[in-house]
């Protein structure tokens, strides 16, 4: 029964691997693996995961005999995308509670080699099974021999190690090599023979210059132990954004074209952002998981006074600067990564008209007049300006002067009266259909007045909006039907998408041979209908629809979200979790926020959905007809909704700025409160 609790666990969680540390005579995981790791994931204890997983909810929901079958159908669909280690490795992680082993862990790697910059690892700990774990290793050699690959057994140093050379048929490039030892009472696979080399040798010296020695790793865990106090997690991770999706790139054999995004943004200061890690808990007291995420953005001091001596220099030779945006001593970050500046404050609970029904409720604190202007750099570099040229400030000039225009000067006639709150809301209609969902953007302002005005004048120049007044309210409702908004996210990577390590790897995401109809629905605009209002209270509100606006206007009277029993719960545990000055809170009711994409799939019209989490999770959950390695879920295998809701609870997260970075915890509650003691 408690075969695949742990993969379970970790296909809802949409974790690709493991690893952490473990009490044993060896090293821990982190001290295994070079710090050329750019993703990582642990589990200390797989028994004690196991465990506790049995205690929750999700558990109970994927044994639940009316949901199983559907269950289980979902979990071999997501398994065939997301396993990159059994699907690079063929290695698969249901079968280690049969070893009893301690710590599992998972990687992957951007080792310094030109042929294969990319390598994927996991080390599991069989520490008093070693007899066990050579009789998987063995059934996963004979597998892997009976799918086409050739065994051998080589040297590596004084190392006796397995390797099986796995040809692909249709491309030799792809041929790649995998190699097994048990080294230690622990299992280590790799598919690059450097990394194997690398990591058996840290079992004598694990040095400096691994995971755990990498600062912005070390920074995350004494965050995630400083919230957590005593109790040990049951899943820790790790991963650098910016060399992860480098790596990523490089093993699905993509050669950036046209402008490297990458390449882009780190050049405008977001590499400041040096990695990311956190610690997951388990079925702790009324807590079914909660969550602890560190993001490691230390101030660049250097590159401040860099960036101060640029500008200068500049000046000096005769190009004006813009003193919106001249780099100071006070900067915290540089260029554009200024945008991201999210103050905490006491205070951030729903406005007081927000009902009691909505889905979610998510609010921040955003500078965003500021980020306004540090958007300038980052737009002139994309758009290719040369030196002195001020593309940014042409394009609004542009829109405040030109006569078949708006004419209105965004910067003072708009974003002057930004207050620096925004929240959204997401919310859907019954019967639930293709366009179900609604959400609304609240964006707070200083003057209603001036900012209404605004808005009219902007107005005034679309060709297909639709105006209305409902309880004294003008709405304006902008419904393309001809020149649609075409918003396009483009995520290139390459012709096996996710599943760069292997076939069936992290997903089929980028390019692929598309049915006709999937062709035309990737081309369909995310936001075609919108609606937008300035309400009393000195709100901006811009909605899926004026019917969403206006139901929201209906019910400003009846109960509302702060009031709501969920919404405590959820308030109560984040403060006892130290959310008392936040710049972010969210809130969600995870019954609600899922409940239209599952009847959506039910009735096969998913792919049909309006909504971007729509699309991409008809992707995920379904596949074209060439594609033989994923199988479309059988809808018959679906219950009523109710089945699966009884076992959602809440769940809410805070953030909050701390220097060097931003800080995380949040929470997933059982469905119904505790009973009483």
């Amino acid at each position: 029964m408690a075969k695949s609790i742990c993969l379970n666990l970790l296909t809802l969680l949409a974790i690709f691997t493991f690893s952490t540390a473990t009490c044993t005579a060896a090293p821990a995981a982190d001290q295994l693996l070079p710090n050329t790791t750019k993703a990582f994931m642990s589990i200390p204890n797989l028994d004690d995961l196991q465990q506790r997983f049995e205690k929750t909810q999700i558990y109970q929901l994927l044994n639940d005999p009316v949901v199983k079958p559907f269950a289980d159908d979902l979990k071999q669909q997501l398994q065939a995308r997301f396993d990159q280690t059994k699907a690079r490795l063929g290695i698969s992680f249901e079968g280690l509670e049969d070893l009893g082993a301690g710590e599992a862990a998972s990687a992957v790697l951007a080792p310094n080699d030109e042929a294969q910059p990319y390598a994927v690892a996991v080390i599991v700990d069989a520490t008093g099974a070693v007899e066990q774990a050579q009789e998987l290793v063995d059934r996963i050699g004979k597998q892997l021999v009976a799918d086409g690959a050739e065994r051998s057994e080589i040297k590596i140093d004084d190392h006796d190690v397995v390797m099986y050379t796995i040809t692909n048929e249709q491309d030799a490039d792809k041929t790649y090599m995998v190699y097994y030892r048990i080294h230690e009472e622990h299992i280590v696979s790799t598919d690059h023979r450097a990394v194997m080399q690398d990591i058996l040798n840290r079992f004598e010296n694990p040095g400096d210059d691994n995971v755990a020695g990498i600062a912005a790793y070390q920074s995350a865990m004494e965050h995630c132990q400083q919230a957590a106090g005593d109790t040990e997690p049951q899943i820790r991770w790790f991963v650098e954004p910016f060399g992860y999706a480098k790596t990523i790139q490089a093993a699905a054999g993509v050669n950036p074209q046209g402008k490297n995004f990458h390449e882009l943004l780190i050049g405008q200061g977001f590499g400041a952002i040096m990695g990311a890690g956190g610690w997951v808990h388990v079925a702790e007291g009324n807590h079914e998981f909660r969550h602890h995420t560190w993001v490691s953005a230390p101030r660049p001091t250097a590159a401040i006074t860099a960036q101060i001596a640029k500008e200068t220099a500049a000046a000096n030779a005769g190009i004006e600067r813009d003193p919106r945006i001249a780099a100071k001593e006070s900067d915290k970050y540089v260029l554009a990564m200024r945008m991201l500046d999210f103050p905490n404050s006491e205070n951030q609970k729903p406005q007081a008209w927000i009902p009691n029904t909505v889905s979610t409720y998510s609010t921040i604190n955003w500078n965003m007049k500021e980020a306004f202007e540090f958007a300038k750099t980052l737009v002139n570099e994309y758009l290719d300006s040369e030196e002195g040229q001020d593309l940014f400030e042409e394009i609004l000039k542009g829109i405040a002067h030109d006569v078949n225009g708006p004419q209105l000067d965004i910067r003072d006639e708009f974003v002057a009266y930004l207050a620096g709150r925004m929240s959204v809301i997401t919310d859907f209609r019954e019967p639930i259909d293709v366009d179900s969902n609604q959400w609304m953007a609240i964006i707070k302002i200083t003057d209603t007045k001036a900012v209404e005005k605004a808005i009219a004048k902007f107005m005034a120049a679309e060709p297909n909006k639709h105006e209305r007044v409902f309880q004294g309210q003008r709405i304006w409702e902008i419904l393309n039907e001809e020149e649609d908004i075409e918003i396009e996210l483009e995520i290139d990577f390459g012709e096996d998408g996710f599943g760069a390590f292997g076939d069936e790897g992290f997903g089929d995401l980028g390019e692929d041979e598309e049915s006709e109809e999937e062709g035309a629905l990737g081309e369909q605009p995310i936001i075609s209908t919108w609606a937008i209002t300035v309400s009393a209270d000195g709100n901006v509100l811009i909605a899926s629809s004026a019917d969403f606006i206006e139901d929201i206007i209906t019910q400003q009277d009846d109960a509302n979200l702060l009031s709501a029993e969920d919404y405590v719960r959820i308030e109560t545990e984040l403060n006892k979790m130290g959310a008392a000055s936040t710049s972010m809170r969210m809130f969600t009711r995870l019954d609600d926020k899922h409940h239209p994409n599952y009847e959506l799939i039910r009735q096969g019209k998913l792919e049909h959905s309006q909504t971007l989490m729509g699309k991409l999770l008809s992707r995920l959950m379904g596949s074209g007809d060439g594609d033989k390695t994923v199988k479309k879920i059988d809808v018959s295998k679906m219950p009523e909704f109710a089945a699966v809701a009884k076992y959602l609870g809440p769940s809410g997260t805070f953030v909050r700025t701390d220097d060097g970075g931003w800080f995380a915890s949040g929470v997933v509650l059982r469905k119904a409160a505790p009973a009483a003691e």
